[in-house]
């Protein structure tokens, strides 16, 4: 990096100016301290200043240096930032003699990203574990490159002023460095020290005895390390930490948060720490070094393990860094993995005020660990998985919400996502984005927080909806909201959503492709529960080709935690009810079997569906034994642990003619209970069975060659029918393979693929 020197009048005999105009990942990183190096360094004078519209630079000088700005300034751009658009165009010189970084209000409709919450840095780190260093064991220290960004944004351009972090003055040495562009905290909006920034105390739940500073931290250390339970404000909310090797501390935690089964989530110290406890790849392992500081999804290793509680029979574990310093801190006094889920009771919203913290979280910690650093809006943390060579976010949150959407020439529109997973989307008219996750909006809270987000995108990004986009779904309660409003609506099918999503992330919204939409449930055309979907779909509409052939879920919903009602469902039809009622049920089927039998044929309480991920949930019940589901996907999860990628063989899975066509899944569970009577390995037949699915979705492709294919809904989290569809994809036609990625295959991706079809059908309108 060349060192910058004073700016000075342009004395150039052929002197020249220009106008340039940054759109993408541009603020909040650092550019424009970086484009005042470069301006400085080439004797260049003018200014840069954030807009609605990006970065804008102006440039007078020397022509040459001119020109040679605008060759050089990616090169100089900070790691995260990213130039997605650069227009430019010559202006008459102004006359300016220095160059200068201004802030200008702005009007109208935010135009450009708003920067991501990012993990503390390299730098920052080393200073906090530098006694020597005046920011040492400050829980707050961040810069240019890193820290808190979307939480704390109250509205745009990104500046000091308009950030939470607008109620500390600086102090004279943080000023000092704001002010020099030769440091690297020189325009750091978020700069504070242990004289001026924020601070942090502790709590304890017992007597409500109170620490500040590094003690409060000491204190928290040392609650963790007696096997308590703490409750820490981050960046977007609180999390409930414990020590990840104790299983007296993380089967309580799991017991109070009411955590039944799944998985939670483990911070390490370092990289090295983490492939003490996981199998991770180089590309998991970038994944785990990111900026965006997710958690990441790794094979966990047989030889180190940490608490069982943690994984709850799971073959995998999520990792992540450090964010904070705060974070790092503790991590680094400790030595062990911690457990850090979210901070809040299973099905219930993210705690993140401090009044709100110390009452939901009332019983469920031993200690509390505030700041007051005000939290503009509530954020959880990512979850990411390496598939098939590529990172899939399976959560999109804190680091990587929120996420630009490749969506041109729409009106302001709302999209509002489905019931569960839920995450909304929504267009300016100068932008597009994909929310943050909120949850699932069962209960009172969750609504809440989703209303909150809808008006908070209007005041943030400058806009109002001129349409509601909804699921058609008829009892969503994002339906009935919407519908409720008073402003057109524009409904748009489960499916098509889930397809469009991966249309849109794969840039072929102009094109019509096979889409595979596999989930487990979203509302058909036809009122029934659609979920094994073949659809011809352009971004405007669509066709149901193919699907799976239906089969009952007696008693409706309820089969989701109590899958063994599918599977009984699948016996019936295979076998009869009378011989379906011999099969040796477990206790819980067993004692409710008389009850369930009569309504088997019953639409009103055995509705039909087509659902993928249901079909999963029945063959876990005959290949693992397990006949309930902590959660939705639970069995699924554990069927892809339990297979063994060496095991050869797969079933019979055959396509009906007719349109639609049918996969027919009856001789696929024939051939499945055959091998369980014959005494197979539940391995072998959690192997074959993905492998069935995944050739019967690569026949139906191979049959319509011509386009491409689209793998879109929750089933397509699965890393193992992912990768073996991949697999059986010839090579030539792996540029036409629509995997998932950045945006969620899940319900959590639902809006965006909403607002790229409401903005189709509004073009084909026209």
């Amino acid at each position: 990096m060349l060192n910058p020197k004073p700016s000075r009048p342009p004395e150039a005999a052929s002197p020249a100016a220009q106008r340039l105009v940054l759109g993408g990942r541009v603020q909040g990183l650092g550019v424009r301290p970086a484009i005042y190096r470069l301006a400085s360094f080439l004797g260049l004078a003018g200014s840069v200043r954030n807009t609605i519209r990006g970065v804008e630079i102006e440039v007078e000088g020397d022509a040459e240096a001119v020109a040679q700005f605008a060759r050089r300034l990616p090169e100089f751009m900070p790691a995260g930032a990213r130039i997605e658009r650069l227009a430019t165009e010559a202006i008459e010189p102004a006359g300016a003699t220095e160059f200068t970084i201004v802030r200008d209000p702005q009007n109208g409709p935010l135009g450009t990203r708003i920067p991501a919450d990012m993990r503390v840095c390299d730098d920052c780190l080393r200073e906090i574990f530098d006694q020597a260093d005046r920011r040492f064991r400050y829980p707050f220290t961040s810069c240019t490159a890193c820290g808190p960004r979307y939480t704390i944004i109250e509205r745009m351009p990104y500046e000091r002023h308009d950030i939470t972090m607008s109620v500390f003055a600086f102090c004279q040495p943080c000023r000092r460095e704001y002010e020099t562009p030769g440091n690297r905290r020189f325009h750091a909006q978020t700069n504070a020290c242990a004289a001026c920034g924020p601070e942090v105390w502790s709590v304890t739940a017992s007597d409500r005895s109170s620490l500040r500073g590094d003690d409060a931290i000491r204190a928290a250390g040392s609650a963790l390390r007696h096997g308590r339970i703490l409750a820490l404000r981050g960046i977007g909310g609180y999390q409930l930490l414990a020590d990840a090797t104790c299983e007296q501390s993380v089967s309580r935690l799991r017991e109070l948060k009411r955590r039944r089964a799944k998985p939670l989530a483990v911070m390490v110290h370092s990289a090295a720490q983490a492939q003490e406890f996981a199998k991770l790849d180089s590309m998991e392992l970038e994944l785990l070094d990111d900026r965006s500081n997710p958690i990441v999804l790794a094979d966990a290793r047989t030889d180190r393990t940490l608490a069982p509680s943690v994984s709850s029979g799971f073959a995998t574990l999520g990792l992540m860094l450090p964010t904070t310093p705060l974070h790092a801190m503790l991590a680094s006094d400790l030595q062990t993995p911690l457990v850090c889920t979210s901070g809040n009771l299973e099905g219930e919203t993210l705690a993140y005020e401090i009044e709100e913290a110390e009452k939901d979280l009332a019983g469920l910690c031993d200690l509390w660990l505030h700041h007051n650093r005000p939290i503009a809006r509530p954020l959880d943390d990512s979850v990411v998985r390496g598939m098939d060579g590529r990172s899939v976010t399976i959560r999109l949150a804190r680091g990587l919400a929120p996420l630009a959407l490749d969506i041109e020439d729409a009106p302001p529109m709302l999209a509002l996502g489905g019931h569960f997973k839920n995450a909304v989307a929504w267009t300016n008219g100068a932008q597009a984005v994909l929310g943050p996750h909120i949850g699932d909006l069962d209960g009172v809270a969750c609504r809440r927080r989703y209303l909150d987000q809808c008006e908070d995108w209007q005041n943030l990004y400058r806009g109002s909806p001129r349409y509601l986009v909804h699921d058609l779904h008829p009892e969503y309660y994002s339906t009935i909201w919407a519908q409720q409003q008073g402003l057109p609506t524009i409904g748009v099918q489960h499916h098509h959503a889930h397809v469009a999503a991966g249309m849109l992330e794969h840039g072929w919204l102009d094109r019509t492709v096979l889409g595979i939409a596999w989930d487990g449930t979203g509302y058909g055309l036809d009122g029934t529960i659609w979920g094994g979907e073949f659809l011809i779909a352009r971004a405007g509409g669509f066709e149901r080709i193919g699907h799976l052939r239906p089969f009952r879920l007696p008693g409706g919903e309820a089969a989701i935690h109590a899958p063994w009602r599918i599977a009984l469902s699948i016996a019936a039809e295979l076998f009869g009810k009378d011989e379906a009622a011999r099969w040796p049920w477990g206790p819980a089927a067993s004692a409710k079997l008389a009850a369930l039998l009569p309504i088997l044929d019953r639409p009103t309480f055995s509705p039909r569906t087509t659902s993928a991920g249901r079909l999963f949930d029945a063959a876990a019940v005959f290949i693992l034994g397990r006949e309930e589901a902590g959660f939705e996907g639970h069995l699924a999860m554990l069927l892809e642990a339990t297979a063994d990628r060496r095991a050869s063989g797969e079933y019979d899975f055959p396509m009906t003619s007719g349109a639609p066509f049918q996969l027919d899944w009856r001789p696929l569970f024939q051939g499945l209970l055959a091998d369980r009577i014959q005494g197979t390995a539940p391995a072998v037949m959690a192997m074959r069975f993905h492998r069935t699915l995944a050739r019967a979705a690569v026949r139906v492709w191979q049959q319509r060659q011509h386009l491409p294919v689209v793998l879109g809904g929750g089933v397509f989290q699965n890393r193992l029918l992912v990768e073996l569809i991949s697999e059986m994809v010839p090579g030539l036609q792996r540029s036409s393979f629509g995997r998932p990625a950045m945006i969620p295959p899940n319900d959590g991706g639902l809006a965006a693929g909403q607002l790229a079809v409401a903005a189709a059908k509004i073009r084909e309108q026209v």
